[in-house]
């Protein structure tokens, strides 16, 4: 009987990915996110945080689900839950890219434990904890694509996904008796999908025990338009739903939106997709237009690509000393030569521009989704000031690979079995070359020659 044991912690209906795979000893994990819930979240930005009981807090608010011995014995406090200091598993944590859902817990982890993150992404978050002034709790260890490593008796190979984030990946994970590869977030329609689908063509014939693939695209009323959900994932081709749309469609939009335009062209994005900035950076030279960061954003991109961008600040912070400064009346005075970055939590400075005509680009930065709060405030906003609003088919499609690609990934790899998660609706996979298995969170699974079968059935 095979040793490989896996349990889904979280993941398998909704966002906040954690899961494990352990031989004898040997344990992995994989992604270490909250769940994406803005509604109810009470880290709101009004709320603050607890350092002294961070873990404790974290554990009891589900933003992580209680894995037995990652965290230290001081930590837990009066948890009832293994420690790491009690615990004899040999562990290490694999984060698939920065997005939140799949990494914001893992600075709670016990500091002994490696956390491995691809060498952009930790690049990434150390430029973050400057612009943010935030406290680095733990160190992490870089990785890098198609270079193995390995903990203990499981084997551990990188792959590069097409996904926004620097450096983010999917993993094969080969024990002596299995083997898995777990997709991480991933899409075949972004401007690295060339690159994506060769990828693709590595795992071809790895002979996957079971395929752990986001679905986060399988609910049909955000992604498909007019066709038959069930029949388009039986269709295995790389080309695009009717009427979905690819990153390039963005810029395309972007560019024929702001090209004879003689008003001021706006954008929102996330400041972790750093690919973004890079192909907005070169949209705004195509245009003839000064792009002109905020100051957090301007130190991302200059560490990112060595390019130093204009900045909207008077107030320039010190780790930004030598960056020229755009004043507001400079833009006021030509709209039509700039393209400027404005984040949500400083919406106030687009009052600077009252009176001028803009085109303002939501383009998946924060706030993320229609339903909160705060999107209403973003709209009233530019409401007032008269401007046009775009944005594109929604935050998951852009992070996300469509039905019929995910398909095709499927196809291609050829697992003997497939766990969807990432997904409200993982039955709506429908996998045509795969067994697909349902199952139940915290609970130990054993896997042999590609069937998960419960452990206390044994």
């Amino acid at each position: 009987m095979n040793k490989t044991k896996i349990r889904f912690y979280r993941g398998t209906h909704g966002m906040g990915i954690c899961i494990s795979a352990t031989y004898d000893k040997d344990r992995i994990i994989f992604d270490f996110g909250a769940p994406f819930s803005p509604l109810t979240e009470v880290y709101d930005g009004i709320v603050k945080h607890r350092n002294i009981n961070r873990v404790k807090d974290a554990i009891l608010l589900k933003r992580i689900p209680p894995v037995e011995g990652v965290f230290r014995k001081e930590d837990l406090q009066d948890l009832d839950l293994l420690s790491y200091e009690d615990c004899d598993l040999n562990t290490a944590v694999m984060i698939s890219h920065l997005h939140l859902d799949h990494m914001s817990e893992a600075d709670k982890i016990a500091p002994e434990i490696p956390v491995y993150i691809h060498s952009q992404g930790i690049k990434l978050l150390k430029l973050l904890n400057t612009v943010n002034n935030e406290k680095e709790y733990r160190k992490f260890t870089p990785f890098e694509y198609h270079v193995p490593f390995k903990v203990g008796s499981i084997t551990i190979t990188p792959y590069y996904s097409d996904h926004p984030c620097p450096g983010s990946a999917g993993f094969l994970i080969e024990t002596p008796d299995s083997k898995i590869y777990y997709s991480g977030d991933i899409r075949f329609h972004g401007l690295g999908s060339e690159r994506a689908f060769k990828e693709l063509e590595l795992l071809k014939g790895k002979d996957i025990d079971l395929l752990i693939v986001d679905a986060t695209t399988t609910s049909p009323s955000e992604f498909i338009h007019g066709d038959s959900l069930d029949e388009l994932m039986k269709v295995p081709s790389k080309q695009l739903i009717k009427g979905c749309i690819n990153e390039q469609d963005i810029y395309d939009e972007i560019y024929a939106t702001l090209k004879n335009y003689k008003g001021l062209g706006i954008f929102n994005q996330y400041e972790r997709d750093t690919d973004m900035m890079r192909h907005m950076y070169d949209l705004s030279r195509k245009l003839n237009r000064t792009i002109v960061f905020e100051p957090a954003m301007a130190y991302i991109f200059y560490h990112f690509t060595g390019l130093k961008t204009p900045v909207s600040a008077s107030d320039i912070p010190a780790y930004l000393e030598g960056f020229e400064t755009i004043d507001p009346t400079m833009i006021r005075e030509h709209p039509e030569q700039y393209l400027l970055q404005s984040s949500y939590r400083k919406i106030l400075s687009l009052t600077d521009y009252d009176g001028i005509k803009g085109q303002y680009f939501h383009l998946f930065g924060e706030p993320l989704t229609p339903d909160q709060k705060e999107w209403k405030i973003m709209r009233n906003m530019l409401d007032k000031l008269g401007w046009e609003f775009h944005t594109f088919s929604n935050l998951y499609s852009f992070s996300h690979t469509y039905p019929n690609q995910l398909a095709y990934l499927i196809e291609t790899i050829n697992a003997r079995s497939v766990v969807a998660v990432h997904s409200k609706n993982p039955e709506r996979l429908n996998p045509v070359n795969s067994v697909q298995f349902f199952p139940e969170e915290n609970k130990d699974y054993l896997l042999e020659n590609g069937t998960l079968i419960p452990a206390d059935q044994l």
